[in-house]
């Protein structure tokens, strides 16, 4: 693999949760009685999960009040400034621990398995981060994607990886502790990068996959592996997906993408030889070169469909096209891909389909 670096010059690229602002409080949710404590705290507002998804009231996440008893997998998100909320929630008297900031307000999540009946009456919208991302709030973005992580996490983490004990949850949910060994476990994130790749002409390389429609084209993503650099990872699945070699990597920016815990590390890359890419036929079924008035046309015309609007993958398109136009389609939901055709469901290197593509 032959690759070298470069000042990346460019400003990083602008995320959806870009400018969010979250105290975690990380010294004072180690204390055993603080998420009891923030429970209780008059003003404290907490963000529901139902599955993947969370309610919606307008245009905005449903905050609710805490009220009744501090419920059990409640996790505390940190403060926020209350004017940042979409109801101008009063501040409940946290003190920022940046600087001295004002006044802020807690939010707690709680995560339920799928929504009951009651949650699904006639007039009920939903925000799902990875189709409905773009169009949230900073604040609102960055709650859900956090909220979501954390709560992914816990799933995975209830038993002890040393000995099998149940495990017991501290420091407000961040960190899961086996009464048997002592053992303690963190929410932990997967490093994966995720790569927008040019040629000598400023033309643009995406790639289609077999689990998507053939319409569907993206970047070129996955997971750094066990002893690996970032830009060896790059570099290595470029090759492997793309049959390119890559040069002048430039980092873009970094996504957080809860499904389950990645964290999508952003490139641009320029390819060595544009005339040797060629799709693996194992995960990627085809490849294919785009100037910006080509991809542009083929968008307009359904021919290729391309990522959606929250992702990194889409941010790095846009980037290169400089005035892509609003025409351009996102890609629509679609069921998630089985057990049978990814090979595995739990984010482990080799697997694609949680990724932002």
């Amino acid at each position: 693999m032959h690759m070298h670096l470069r000042d990346p010059g460019e400003g990083l690229l602008v995320l959806p949760q870009d400018g969010a602002r979250i105290d975690r409080l990380d010294a004072q949710r180690k204390r055993p009685e603080w998420l009891s404590e923030v429970w209780s705290t008059p003003g404290t507002r907490v963000l529901r999960l139902y599955g993947r998804r969370a309610r919606l009231s307008g245009n905005r996440l449903d905050y609710e009040e805490a009220t009744g008893p501090l419920p059990e997998g409640a996790v505390a998100l940190g403060a926020v400034d209350p004017a940042e909320l979409p109801d101008g929630a009063a501040s409940n008297g946290v003190s920022g621990s940046r600087g001295g900031a004002a006044a802020l307000v807690h939010v707690v999540t709680v995560a339920h398995p799928k929504p009951a009946d009651e949650h699904v009456a006639a007039g009920t919208t939903w925000a799902d981060l990875a189709f409905a991302g773009s169009q949230l709030t900073p604040l609102d973005a960055a709650l859900l994607t956090q909220a979501l992580a954390i709560t992914a996490w816990h799933v995975g983490t209830r038993f002890c990886a040393s000995c099998g004990t149940a495990t017991e949850v501290e420091v407000s949910g961040w960190r899961r502790v086996c009464p048997h060994c002592g053992a303690q476990t963190f929410p932990r994130t997967d490093p994966a990068v995720i790569t927008a790749v040019l040629d000598s002409d400023d033309r643009i390389l995406l790639g289609s996959a077999h689990r998507w429609d053939t319409c569907r084209y993206s970047t070129f993503a996955g997971f750094v592996e066990a002893g690996e650099s970032v830009e060896a990872a790059l570099a290595r699945e470029i090759e492997e997906e793309a049959g390119v070699v890559v040069s002048d990597i430039r980092y873009m920016g970094s996504q957080s993408w809860p499904f389950p815990r990645s964290l999508m590390l952003g490139h641009f890359a320029v390819a060595c030889d544009a005339s040797v890419a060629r799709p693996d036929g194992d995960e990627i079924r085809d490849v294919r070169w785009f100037t910006r008035a080509e991809l542009t046309e083929a968008a307009e015309a359904g021919e290729v469909t391309l990522p959606t609007r929250s992702s990194i993958s889409r941010a790095l398109i846009e980037r290169w096209h400089g005035t892509l136009i609003n025409a351009v389609s996102d890609a629509q939901p679609r069921p998630a891909p089985s057990r049978a055709n990814t090979g595995s469901t739990n984010g482990r290197p080799g697997q694609r389909g949680q990724q932002p593509r």
